[in-house]
């Protein structure tokens, strides 16, 4: 992941790189916000303690990751996706 974000860069921000990618890399690249966004959320969910074995984390976590992960899978843009789960979550949070 870090390195598709990085040649991502490298590529269009050079100037003397005169290129333009590939339909295939283009649609190869659409899916690196939401792989982003489900590398953050997956590890705060899905805790994995050695002593204890696998847990989840609490309620407003796994609701608000859930509701992160379906709107991911309509494809909602990214910043929709990450205000509305944020949104749910200090609901549930703080005033619930």
């Amino acid at each position: 992941m870090a390195c598709v974000t990085y040649a991502n860069r490298l590529v269009f921000l050079l100037e003397s790189i005169k290129t333009m990618p590939s339909e295939r890399f283009n649609v190869f690249l659409s899916y690196s916000s939401y792989a982003v966004l489900t590398a953050i959320w997956a590890p705060i969910v899905l805790q994995l303690d050695l002593d204890k074995g696998f847990e989840l984390a609490g309620n407003d976590y796994v609701i608000a990751a859930s509701v992160a992960a379906i709107l991911t899978v309509l494809r909602l843009p990214s910043i929709l996706v990450v205000l509305i789960s944020i949104g749910l979550f200090g609901t549930i949070r703080f005033l619930l």
